[in-house]
């Protein structure tokens, strides 16, 4: 099937791993996801093994940890934080809007420069409003077979 980049923007909260949580807990709700069916919930979707056999669900539900690290320093199942300068660099601004970060991954798209780098992980920012205050987080990332 190939690799499937996907993409959600979710209300700003500061639980970072938190909001992943919701956000896998509604993508399963809401049948996010390919070639898996008969599963009562994401708890046993995950400890069924299936997402590794069958080349992963081709949506959040392939990642599950937040972490705070380099670039090019996560693992399989990793969202990593796009923070800092990154964030400036990535999206010209350190204050990125949804519409700001939803146009620069659509112009990077394919560029192995623009992250993540790897099938199977993922990447998060927080995005603002016109009032310069976070309003959401924006998660998105490459997995699949």
């Amino acid at each position: 099937m190939g690799a499937s980049a996907w993409s959600y923007a979710v209300p700003y909260r500061e639980d970072l791993q938190g909001a992943l949580d919701v956000l896998r807990e509604r993508v399963f709700a809401e049948g996010g996801y390919d070639r898996l069916e008969g599963f009562a919930s994401l708890a046993e979707l995950m400890e069924s093994g299936c997402l590794d056999e069958e080349g992963g669900a081709h949506s959040v539900l392939d990642v599950v940890t937040v972490v705070h690290c380099a670039v090019d320093e996560e693992d399989h199942g990793d969202v990593r934080v796009v923070a800092g300068a990154e964030v400036v660099e990535l999206f010209g601004t350190d204050r990125p809007s949804l519409g700001t970060v939803r146009a620069a991954e659509e112009k990077g798209a394919g560029d192995l420069d623009f992250p993540p780098s790897f099938r199977g992980s993922g990447c998060c920012t927080v995005t603002y409003g016109p009032d310069g205050a976070p309003d959401g987080l924006y998660f998105w990332g490459v997995t699949g077979d």
